[in-house]
């Protein structure tokens, strides 16, 4: 399998179903960039970077922890734009990473790593790096997996390198409606409701005291109250009336929705930080992702609609 040098970035996937798979795809693309002199890094899980490091004995590789990195979204994104600057730095013209999302069990959560990986690929789209995302077929849901397929342009598979045929922008994959989990919180009456919110003071406290009271952890519903706080900010001087704030919450997880009337902004927005001077505002949705478990845009019926959730 050869991949010819080229200073574009790639964003591919390998679904594997063993570990003979996995050695067989990876091993080569990884030793010919090491060859080439290309930058390579790995960030699997624990025991597939032995398995790599085993093979490619006598190249040099670099790893991540794991742990470190995947500890959140938008930490994970920080991380990757950080380890391809520093390699850029250390004379490296291009960068291979071998990455590996660790999904977990909640559905919720493993959507919200879906749309991470299709927002990576959007955020290094002009950042020398070739990533290969894993995903093991024994452990990833399928439809997690269907997912995978729509973010990445070409996948690894018997006949090598091949265009996905499910691909879509990743822009434009991150705001429809196949990348969001229908929580079943929204299938009962809200906690909360309140239209047209004005005193913000007192939503956050309202919201604060509902979950609180649902016997969630203080220091989680501290900064999912800022989160939402912020979007609901941002509904109320960027959007357009009705704003409406809602709450679900069963003692195991929160959903807050904010939605307004107004044009919806991409559901890209708050990957990445802008590059406005602190201060000057654009920062909400970045701050809210990161005191969020999950959350979503989404541009429906006219308007907008923000969802953060939170698990106990």
């Amino acid at each position: 399998m050869s991949y010819p040098r080229s200073p574009l970035a790639r964003h591919d996937a390998l679904q594997y179903h063993d570990d003979d798979q996995l050695l067989d795809a990876v091993v080569p693309y990884l030793r010919e960039g090491a060859e080439a002199g290309d930058s390579v890094v790995l960030i699997c899980r624990p025991d597939n970077a032995a398995r790599l490091r085993d093979a490619l004995d006598g190249h040099r590789i670099a790893e991540l922890a794991y742990g470190d990195v995947y500890g959140g979204t938008i930490a994970a994104l920080t991380a990757y734009r950080e380890l391809v600057a520093r390699e850029q730095q250390r004379g490296s013209s291009r960068v291979r990473v071998v990455t590996e999302i660790d999904f977990g069990s909640r559905p919720s959560g493993q959507w919200e790593w879906a749309r991470f990986d299709a927002a990576l690929g959007h955020a290094l789209a002009d950042y020398p790096v070739w990533n290969l995302c894993l995903y093991d077929r024994r452990r990833v849901p399928a439809d997690i997996l269907r997912a995978g397929e729509s973010s990445h342009s070409h996948l690894l598979a018997e006949g090598g390198r091949v265009p996905s045929a499910r691909y879509t922008d990743p822009v434009t994959l991150l705001g429809e409606a196949g990348m969001r989990w229908r929580d079943p919180l929204e299938d009962a009456p809200p906690r909360l409701d309140v239209a047209g919110p004005h005193d913000l003071a007192a939503l956050r406290a309202a919201v604060e005291q509902t979950l609180l009271g649902d016997g969630m952890s203080a220091y989680a519903v501290q900064g999912f109250v800022l989160a939402v706080s912020e979007v609901a900010t941002n509904a109320i001087l960027h959007g357009a009336a009705p704003v409406r704030v809602r709450l679900w919450s069963d003692g195991r997880r929160a959903l807050c929705s904010v939605s307004d009337g107004g044009r919806c902004f991409s559901a890209y927005s708050g990957y990445v930080p802008t590059d406005r001077v602190v201060g000057a505002g654009g920062m909400g949705l970045w701050l809210a992702r990161q005191m969020t478990d999950d959350l979503t845009i989404d541009a429906a019926d006219g308007g907008c609609v923000v969802r953060l959730g939170l698990n106990a």
